[in-house]
């Protein structure tokens, strides 16, 4: 794709009203109203094609410096910290922080065909999610109080595209890969969604509102943009 952009998908909208184009790891696609046409696009991708190429090149870099590994000695982050990664047998399962490592104790070893790394990645990946679950439920309670709005549930995923989500009813989802980040990345998300409950879009008021709450959040959204290799752990 260096000369041309071969490939990509079309996603017609009738709410719509702009083009765009979104590159990320599952390729290019392109955001178009209904009455666009194909020889458009066409023409509107190959004008695009070097920023196309430039954004594929960042994003490729991006995932190979960031893409986390299940490995003895590895860089791991949590909270905003990074940690190097770490496992010893133990009687019990358990995740210790100690100075600059994050320890895994893996419990007494039963029947299993999997790897210690296999092992230790179900384990953490359990941990984390636990985690994430205690901190982002009393983040989203401050911040609705806060801004005096209420949602109707709370759920986390296995998002591999996102870091949260909020339907019209109401319910609230977060990707629990958030617990990486820093406090104040996870509490721009937080309010991110519940600015959701008052403009089910992203609108200048959408934003003017999340600003309100988050000044800096142009500055955050960026930080989470170079972690999109975080959501492919």
């Amino acid at each position: 794709m260096n000369e041309t952009i071969e490939q990509y998908k079309i996603i017609r909208s009738a709410r719509r009203k702009t083009a765009a184009i979104q590159v990320d790891e599952n390729g290019v696609s392109i955001r178009v109203p209904l009455w666009v046409t194909d020889q458009w696009i066409e023409d509107w991708v190959a004008k695009k094609q070097v920023w196309i190429s430039h954004q594929q090149a960042v994003m490729s870099q991006n995932l190979k410096m960031f893409c986390l590994k299940t490995e003895k000695g590895a860089p791991f982050p949590f909270l905003g910290n990074e940690y190097f990664l770490d496992w010893c047998d133990g009687k019990r399962w358990d995740v210790v922080l100690e100075g600059d490592r994050l320890l895994v104790i893996v419990g007494k070893r039963r029947s299993s065909r999997k790897s210690d790394s296999e092992r230790v990645e179900a384990y953490l990946k359990k941990w984390l999610k636990k985690q994430a679950e205690e901190l982002i439920s009393e983040r989203i309670s401050y911040w609705a109080q806060k801004k005096g709005v209420q949602y109707n549930s709370l759920k986390f995923k296995d998002f591999k595209r996102r870091w949260g989500s909020c339907s019209a009813l109401g319910e609230i989802t977060f990707n629990w890969r958030l617990v990486f980040a820093d406090k104040s990345i996870i509490d721009y998300v937080v309010i991110h969604e519940l600015s959701h409950l008052t403009h089910l879009n992203h609108s200048p008021e959408f934003w003017a509102l999340v600003e309100k709450y988050c000044p800096d959040w142009k500055v955050r959204r960026s930080y989470l943009q170079t972690k999109n290799a975080w959501v492919l752990w």
